[in-house]
């Protein structure tokens, strides 16, 4: 019997519609996220991809505040029924993503999205899967004896309260520069992309011995259903790990969080923005809870962290 890896806890959030945009290159269509800020509409997670053969972006919001930019082209029809699911802490521990990834492998469970934050792991999950995936993390992890897993509500009431009464609270408050708890900037790093069947992934701990080794940490994460049968994930690491890879390249990381930036509906937009003025490539950027990754091209790290500096407050 295989043995569970400890965690503290399990997060869920339902009524959530995940919104995507594809082909983000175009020209004729405002990036999601210029769009959610200018609707005011808070991403509780967010996933842009320029990586591969498929570029989009991704932004899970509000079911209520969906209905706000309906009528934005394409949006639609292009939307799904989602939950987010998240465990904690990860502490950048490849063993503990080997055995979820063999876990969502043996089990075949499909999910929407998956990204790391600061300290968890979150599945943008179909609202019709939502229980399954609970029931294998619950059934598949050492939690503590008394552990549920907690469910964040909606109180539109507390959140007016909350909004009057502080407003660094309120959505629509913006300040001349942004407050972090500062930006890291990790270069030269090995980001691969990987291509997997469910069956590949319930095998991933035999195929990359490394992933069992505790000492062995990864950097960030994310993956995407890319057909009902595959799996495309992505690992940024401080080396190779000896696994044939669909694609490799050199990359820098870019990560901040700060207060309330769960909150705020203008925080990821302000920063790709940003980049963009200065023509700065990114690979790959996601946006979960209080914090933000943002995967560059080998070597545009510093320039990149130099930019974010003219709208982030870093202490």
């Amino acid at each position: 019997m295989v043995k569970r890896i400890k965690i503290n806890g399990i997060r869920l959030n339902r009524n959530y519609i995940q919104v995507i945009q594809e082909d983000i290159d175009r020209q004729d269509q405002a990036p999601l996220y210029q769009t959610l800020e200018a609707n005011r509409i808070n991403m509780v997670f967010m996933t842009l991809n320029t990586m591969g053969e498929r570029s989009f972006i991704s932004g899970t919001i509000v079911s209520k505040n969906f209905w706000q930019m309906v009528h934005q082209d394409g949006y639609r029809e292009n939307h799904r029924n989602v939950s987010t699911i998240s465990i904690y802490p990860h502490h950048y521990n490849l063993r503990l993503l080997g055995y979820l990834l063999s876990l969502l492998g043996r089990h075949k469970l499909s999910f929407r999205h998956m990204a790391s934050s600061n300290a968890m792991l979150t599945f943008v999950v179909d609202q019709e899967n939502c229980e399954g995936f609970l029931e294998m993390l619950s059934a598949s992890f050492d939690l503590p004896e008394s552990h549920v897993p907690f469910e964040q509500d909606e109180n539109d009431e507390l959140t007016q309260f909350l909004k009057k009464k502080y407003p660094e609270t309120r959505a629509t408050y913006v300040e001349e520069k942004i407050k972090t708890y500062g930006i890291a900037l990790v270069p030269d790093l090995n980001l691969g992309s990987y291509l997997f069947s469910f069956d590949q992934l319930a095998k991933i701990r035999q195929e990359i011995p490394s992933m069992e080794d505790k000492e062995n940490k990864f950097f960030y994460t994310a993956a995407y259903m890319s057909s009902q049968e595959k799996i495309c994930f992505f690992l940024l690491t401080g080396k190779s790990l000896g696994i044939a890879v669909h694609k490799t390249c050199t990359a820098d990381l870019l990560s901040f969080h700060g207060p309330h930036f769960g909150d705020r509906h203008s925080i990821i937009s302000r920063a790709l923005n940003c980049l963009s003025q200065k023509s700065i490539p990114i690979l790959r950027a996601d946006c979960t809870g209080a914090s933000i990754g943002i995967i560059l091209p080998e070597g545009k790290g510093e320039e990149a962290k130099q930019a974010l500096m003219d709208v982030f407050e870093i202490p």
